[in-house]
């Protein structure tokens, strides 16, 4: 089992190295966070391609309202179109999913997704850092929330996530001093939106090998892709990790592919678990080793922007170097869609173990 084991290293980071998944803002849970620590050359927030602008629907001028200071109240549809990363508030959207929670002695950083609970077809990522007022929230799904931060595309810079459209506090602008922070505020709870049904027999999520971007018009929001699905390649080169570690070729995918050229975000379900190391449904590796998994029921998760910023040094740990700009692996292409699924809830399969090794 030694690919699960390399497999954790390499991805299963902890979280003094995953705060702000390093990239241009180059934060961690260290004691001195600095900026641009994770750039190669002029590092910005925006790729000069655009993974704001694809919902469903037309969106709006940029503002429904002002809040204070002449901040704008606005929808996440209307906040998804706007550029200029300006400051916005987001009133009582929900928590949809969430991928990432650390703390240390300073406060609470987490990354998630929140939705419109009146149109969950239109979501967004949030990254909230440990300073973050409250430096005690702790997301949970159902969160009803008004957050005030500035929206803006994700630093091309940054593993996974490079290109999104994102609201977090103003920490990566250029010549702004002291950041602003972003701010949260709980209204209460609720029952999230169900997940939106899609479907390969409609072509959703056929991202044709990492060169397309397919549903773009679902960009942040959660989904059910319906079965029954086949993982049927649990190493696409879409998602190879680009990396020259010692020893030889690098075997590391940071996903899988499904029926329909579905590719699926592992990063929350592979290896074990950081709070005492439980195994996770590691289907990778499954597949590697002889098996087969099938998902009955679908899959489901947050289908959202993903590409590969690899380390500029060729190394393996793309949490804690200096990246390169995101990009898809012999695709011609810097980003693509792809489903994040929460945990292995999200992707309940039937799985057929390797057969054990004959003994002679």
């Amino acid at each position: 089992m030694q690919l699960r084991k390399t497999l954790g290293a390499a991805a299963l980071v902890t979280a003094a190295t995953m705060a702000s998944m390093a990239g241009c803002s180059g934060r961690d849970d260290g004691p001195d966070p600095v900026p641009d620590a994770g750039c190669v050359g002029t590092c910005t927030p925006d790729s000069g391609t655009d993974a704001g602008t694809g919902d469903a629907g037309t969106g709006g001028d940029g503002g429904t309202g002002q809040g204070d200071g002449g901040v704008q109240t606005v929808t996440i549809r209307e906040a998804r179109l706007l550029e200029d990363r300006p400051q916005i508030i987001l009133e009582n959207v929900v928590v949809t999913s969430v991928v990432r929670v650390s703390t240390n002695a300073q406060g609470v950083s987490a990354d998630f997704w929140v939705a419109d609970p009146n149109n969950p077809q239109d979501g967004i990522f949030v990254q909230k850092f440990r300073t973050d007022p409250p430096n005690t929230y702790v997301p949970t799904r159902g969160d009803r929330l008004t957050i005030q931060g500035y929206v803006q595309n994700n630093s091309r810079f940054t593993d996974r996530e490079g290109y999104r459209k994102v609201l977090k506090n103003n920490f990566d602008f250029r010549g702004t001093g002291e950041a602003t922070p972003m701010t949260i505020t709980q209204n209460g709870t609720m029952t999230p939106p169900n997940d939106l049904e899609v479907s390969i027999a409609n072509g959703f999520g056929n991202s044709d090998g990492g060169s397309g971007r397919p549903n773009q018009e679902y960009l942040g929001a959660r989904v059910h892709i319906q079965g029954p699905l086949t993982l049927t390649d649990a190493n696409p080169t879409a998602m190879k990790r680009l990396a020259t570690p010692d020893g030889g070729v690098d075997t590391v995918h940071f996903g899988f592919e499904v029926s329909g050229g579905v590719l699926v975000n592992n990063n929350t379900t592979f290896g074990t678990t950081q709070d005492g190391g439980t195994p996770r449904c590691d289907y990778r590796v499954i597949v590697n080793e002889g098996g087969s998994v099938t998902f009955p029921d679908g899959i489901r998760g947050v289908w959202d922007t993903y590409t590969h910023a690899p380390c500029v040094d060729g190394g393996t740990s793309t949490f804690s170097c200096f990246n390169d700009a995101g990009v898809i692996p012999e695709a011609n292409n810097t980003w693509t869609t792809a489903l994040f699924p929460e945990g292995c809830n999200d992707l309940p399969a039937e799985v057929t173990e390797p057969e054990p090794p004959v003994v002679e």
